[in-house]
């Protein structure tokens, strides 16, 4: 299983803004990234994961939102949690695709424990994703 995932924690950033305005404009360096619509506007850290799907991208592309709302579900989040960063087409194999997911927290950072049973439940292929549209996870 070629699971990769980054978690990266305990750092949030108040930019000192209580609403969306002026959010997007906002400078975010790579990983750093904005809150989730419906929360004040803070730059955070993003609990990162690399997630390898049997699909072709092109299967991927036009269910992005459902693949987020899937995996919002099965990790007690917000559709608006989940963002699916980039997918990339394996070279050898046209029909893998990666996905790179930022998994973000509502009201501040994920706590470890959190941290640990999401990286699990990845780990362990325990995500219930739907193998009919996305494939099996690798």
């Amino acid at each position: 299983m070629q699971l990769l995932m980054l978690v990266v924690l305990f750092s949030l950033l108040d930019l000192g803004s209580s609403s969306r305005i002026g959010c997007d404009q906002a400078a975010f360096s790579d990983p750093l990234t904005s809150t989730p619509i419906g929360s004040p506007c803070r730059c955070l850290f993003p609990m990162q994961v690399e997630l390898d799907l049997e699909v072709a991208p092109f299967a991927v592309f036009p269910l992005v939102s459902e693949l987020e709302i899937e995996i919002a579900a099965g990790m007690c989040l917000e559709q608006s949690q989940v963002r699916i960063m980039g997918a990339i087409g394996d070279s050898l194999d046209k029909g893998k695709t990666t996905l790179n997911i930022d998994l973000l927290p509502l009201g501040g950072r994920f706590d470890n424990t959190t941290a640990n049973l999401t990286y699990e439940r990845f780990w362990g292929k325990k995500e219930p994703i739907n193998m009919t549209l996305f494939g099996d996870i690798k």
